[in-house]
């Protein structure tokens, strides 16, 4: 009888208010094995193969419409990073794209791209070998919404068939009216790309949070309630991902590798010498100061592990204060007047946004624009609202324009 061969998987994943290991084998339910709480976590002792799910708060996950060869993919999807303010300090390790379907010699996919955050690990002695998003590790329904939480956060996921398209924390803390309404200006904005499928409904993850009609009332969609399927890793998945942090060790690794290797290699060297000398006392003393001489000169080696390190960690990238497009939408929507406003346009750039919109009265287009100057994310913007233009019916069509400040 054969053998089994599967890999079995040690799994660092965020669970709904904490970190959570995972054990098991490919193409098959994983087991919890430890609760972290809100640290980090921890890899086992086991060598086991060793993968870190990273929330959805630390990957910007977002598709897009990409036209060009296959080969071209990613210099075409770093460009569009660009145009929404999105910057990638590491292309090569903090860049992915999934391609999803191509049609009318246009290819839709979804570009992973890691944020400037530290990695979510205690100890860097126990690498991981793969870097994925976490909405990966567990089996999503097709053509629907998933809302869940991360680490205490609601989280929204939105599938493309079997694939994913967005993965993003909401602003909300709880699922209500308001999280309902980023969601909707979140498929809106999503529609206007012509990148949201066939959405069949809305999956709530969680066991008692949220009102299943309030839900299907607000969105229009069908809404039921699932218990969070446990991890399942696909041995077929692959991941180019890799946090700064993780790069910088697994370099130390490999030096410190090498410098056991040389070490190891002086040894046996010296052993060899010895042995000559026994022989030849003359000849074994010129050689004994000869490799005296060469361990001399590799002692400094050991110091500049530190300073290797030290370097390392000068050179990991800043956390980027920018702000990027979805989330200066959802910052747009947090008026109360909001929920009246029909956004007809929403251009924005890493200097400047502008919006339009539609309004049933003139009062909910000048309650709207007065609001959205108070709102404290959009504090270094400098607004300017022209009168809104009046219809015969009362309705309004008013326009918003945003300088940001240096």
């Amino acid at each position: 009888m054969a053998r089994n061969r599967k890999s079995t998987h040690d799994l660092l994943l965020p669970g709904p208010e904490g970190w959570t290991r995972w054990t098991g084998q490919d193409g098959s339910a994983l087991n919890l094995a430890k609760e972290f709480g809100q640290s980090a976590g921890l890899f086992g002792k086991e060598p086991h193969r060793r993968v870190l799910a990273l929330p959805a708060s630390h990957v910007w996950v977002l598709p897009a419409w990409l036209h060009g060869r296959p080969e071209h993919l990613r210099d075409m999807a770093l460009l569009h990073l660009e145009r929404m303010g999105v910057r990638v300090a590491d292309p090569e390790h903090g860049l992915q794209v999934l391609p999803i379907e191509e049609k009318e010699s246009a290819q839709l996919v979804t570009i992973l791209a890691l944020k400037e955050q530290p990695a979510p690990l205690w100890d860097m002695l126990r690498l991981p070998e793969v870097v994925c998003l976490a909405a990966q590790c567990r089996p999503l329904p097709a053509d629907s919404i998933i809302l869940q939480r991360e680490l205490g956060r609601l989280t929204v996921t939105i599938t493309h068939g079997p694939h994913i398209v967005y993965a993003s924390p909401l602003s909300a803390r709880y699922l209500d009216e308001g999280a309902l309404a980023e969601v909707n200006h979140l498929c809106v904005q999503l529609g206007f790309q012509r990148v949201l499928g066939s959405i069949k409904g809305i999956v709530l993850w969680m066991e008692e949070e949220g009102d299943l009609a309030q839900v299907e009332r607000m969105t229009g969609l069908p809404a039921h309630r699932e218990s969070l399927p446990p991890p399942c890793l696909n041995p077929m998945a692959h991941s180019t991902l890799l946090p700064p942090e993780v790069l910088s060790a697994r370099l130390r690794e490999q030096a410190r590798a090498r410098t056991r290797v040389t070490a190891l290699s002086i040894g046996l060297a010296l052993a060899a010498c010895l042995a000559v000398m026994m022989v030849l006392i003359t000849t074994a003393t010129r050689e004994r100061d000869l490799l005296r001489d060469k361990v001399a000169a590799l002692t400094p080696r050991a110091s500049q592990v530190l300073d290797q390190k030290k370097a390392w960690l000068e050179a990991a990238p800043a956390v980027d204060p920018s702000t990027g497009p979805m989330q200066v939408l959802l910052d747009v929507m947090k008026p109360a007047a909001s929920t009246e406003v029909a956004m007809t346009s929403f251009e924005w750039t890493p200097g400047s946004l502008a919006l339009r919109g539609r309004t049933a009265h003139v009062s909910q287009a000048l309650q709207f624009t007065q609001e959205i100057k108070a709102v404290d994310e959009l504090a270094a913007y400098t607004f300017d609202t022209p009168d809104p233009q009046i219809a015969s019916d009362n309705s309004a069509t008013f326009e918003v324009k945003g300088e940001r400040q240096p």
